[in-house]
């Protein structure tokens, strides 16, 4: 870290070619293209993954996506709204939208521009800061392009987009008013909002890895989070292989049919499973303003957490996440 620490401090603005200027250009038109929807989004990070999968977070990216994406369409299945006040359901859709278009907005640039710099065989990274990519970032792309080194890319990821997001999202006043400091949120621990799962191929059946997030409002619980789903997926190479399996041959609608069909149905009309919506079907397109360009990084001490990642042996969440269910589903029939 000390070797990298030096190149923060020579950091400033470039002055850029037509020829970048252009390529700089046709980044954003290909982020704006991509950042329609959490369905664009989760399919986007899973392409470039397939096409650059020593980019570990492209994968993580993915499957948190996913996860946003069921909860969003949970807002309007057959359970959640049944236990929640329905003046909560929008604010609550538009906290996790905003969370994923943004963090979308800040990545997907940096994951082009190491794509182009692979492409033409030399590092674009000098490009960062035409996208408003704090200034964290460019040291560990340069790094990383010259040392392909996965894990040091993606803690520096995690840290980046979970910081990115605090004073935009997490700190902003409608959704500390709206979200966080209301029951709604607060019971999202039994509501199940906070179980980020990794559905996985075995044998014939899906089964859930995954873990619990215990503090959303907190960064630094949330980056503790990331590192323990990047021990969980890559940490134990047959969970990876078999995520991406699942990953590969479902793809993403936002509703947990997709993972597992016999418990939920994207088909109102069914009287045996639980409805779960494609998201499309439900939610609007929502347009984004990405006005804030301040960077987060100011204090250099964050630089430590690059050196934990946690060993986690994988948890599997397949039997207590059906129980979860089944409970959810007994407390909203019994609602009249």
């Amino acid at each position: 870290m000390h070797q990298l620490s030096k190149q923060w401090e020579r950091l400033s603005h470039p002055r850029i070619t037509e020829e970048e200027n252009q390529l700089v250009a046709e980044i954003w038109k290909k982020t704006a293209r991509d950042n329609r929807n959490n369905i664009t989004r989760t399919a986007a990070y899973w392409a470039f993954f397939e096409r650059h999968p020593e980019v570990h977070w492209a994968l993580l990216a993915h499957i948190v996506s996913r996860n946003g994406g069921w909860n969003m369409t949970d807002l309007r299945g057959s359970v959640i709204p049944r236990l929640l006040p329905t003046a909560s359901i929008h604010p609550l859709f538009l906290f996790l939208e905003r969370a994923n278009a943004l963090i979308f907005h800040d990545a997907y640039p940096q994951l082009l521009l190491y794509e182009q710099s692979k492409q033409m065989k030399k590092p674009l990274f000098h490009l960062l800061p035409c996208f408003s990519v704090s200034s964290f970032m460019k040291p560990f792309w340069e790094y990383f392009f010259e040392t392909k080194n996965s894990p040091i890319i993606t803690v520096a990821l995690i840290i980046n987009e979970q910081q990115y997001i605090q004073k935009r999202v997490i700190e902003n006043k409608f959704f500390q008013e709206r979200v966080l400091e209301t029951m709604p949120f607060i019971a999202e621990q039994w509501l199940g909002f906070n179980n980020v799962l990794i559905p996985y191929k075995a044998g014939r059946h899906i089964r859930l890895a995954g873990t619990t997030v215990r503090d959303f409002a907190d960064v630094h619980h949330r980056i503790h989070i990331g590192k323990t789903l990047y021990s969980i997926l890559f940490f134990q190479k047959p969970l990876a292989k078999r995520a991406c399996q699942f990953a590969s041959q479902t793809a993403h609608t936002g509703s947990r049919a997709d993972f597992w069909p016999q418990l939920f149905s994207p088909e109102k009309t069914d009287p045996f499973r639980i409805y779960s919506p494609r998201l499309e079907a439900v939610w609007p397109n929502i347009p984004h303003p990405f006005s804030d360009r301040r960077d987060w990084f100011t204090d250099q001490t964050i630089i430590k957490m690059m050196e934990t990642i946690p060993v986690i042996k994988e948890k599997d969440m397949t039997t207590s996440y059906m129980h979860h269910m089944q409970t959810l589903k007994i407390a909203a029939s019994a609602i009249p």
